[in-house]
């Protein structure tokens, strides 16, 4: 198994630990699961993005339109 060592500020590292410890996990796991998350998830450019967050929200404002009749 390989190892990846990176920099980061010391009062972001020891937050993150600290959350991570109050979820009953640790920081190790939870990147890996960020890494996986991010590897499965397909690229979109930000027009792209955009596109979707705007269908996103059509159809929120359809939904409030309807609970609000």
């Amino acid at each position: 198994m390989g190892q990846l060592n990176i920099r980061i500020d010391d009062t972001l590292k020891e937050a993150f630990i600290r959350k991570a410890r109050e979820h009953n996990t640790n920081a190790t796991e939870l990147l890996i699961e960020y890494m996986k998350q991010y590897l499965a998830t397909p690229y979109q450019d930000e027009s792209q993005r955009i596109e979707e967050l705007e269908q996103r929200l059509v159809k929120v404002e359809q939904v409030l339109g309807e609970l609000a009749a």
